[in-house]
């Protein structure tokens, strides 16, 4: 879960124990942990469905908002049941990624298969394409980006976790960019 500089003191200070989010399907899950960019992990420890009417300004406050309104205000005004997720800070540190550290031959060679086989399921190639587009515009919003391949945000987002999966990608606190791995996987691409 990616959360904005502006609550990440109140996480780390514990003010800040809950967010809200509009999610088709759960992003995150109960026990799971979480890394709170650039350093620390949050820890799940509950999640719910609630009405919009359902959150008061105590719940606001706890999610790092002065009231329900600023917080339904940056939610959008959704239509349907919110997310409640409950967390707890663990400190510093990190949760374990998957390497992102440069490859060897061979390993090399699996990923850019592994690559191609992505492409090919799409049925349009768009793995090297994504890491060109990260390496040259590092940081850039996922919804600015999403439009270049014709997507919406959502789409994008989880294209680049699906790259994100093979440590190509790291996410920034706002965009992405590419890890020692990924600028590897895209000059060989090249």
């Amino acid at each position: 879960m990616l959360f904005t500089r502006s609550f990440k003191d109140g996480i780390r200070a514990g003010r800040v124990t809950r967010t809200y989010r509009c999610w088709k399907r759960p992003q995150a899950r109960v026990g799971g942990r979480y890394n709170l960019a650039p350093d620390g992990v949050i820890e799940v420890t509950g999640m719910d469905l609630v009405p919009p009417d359902a959150i008061s300004d105590a719940d606001a406050i706890a999610a790092g908002y002065p009231d329900a309104g600023s917080l339904l205000a940056s939610l959008g005004a959704p239509a349907g049941p919110i997310h409640l997720v409950e967390f707890r800070y663990l400190g510093s540190g990190l949760v374990g990624q998957p390497d992102r550290d440069p490859v060897d031959g061979p390993q090399l060679d699996t990923l850019l298969t592994k690559l191609d086989r992505m492409d090919a399921r799409s049925g349009q190639p768009w793995t090297r394409a994504v890491l060109k587009t990260l390496a040259e515009q590092p940081g850039r919003r996922a919804g600015d980006l999403a439009g270049v391949f014709g997507w919406d945000t959502a789409t994008f987002k989880r294209q680049v976790r699906k790259l994100k999966g093979l440590g190509l990608t790291v996410s920034l606190e706002t965009g992405y960019t590419l890890s020692p791995r990924g600028r590897q996987v895209l000059e060989a691409a090249a």
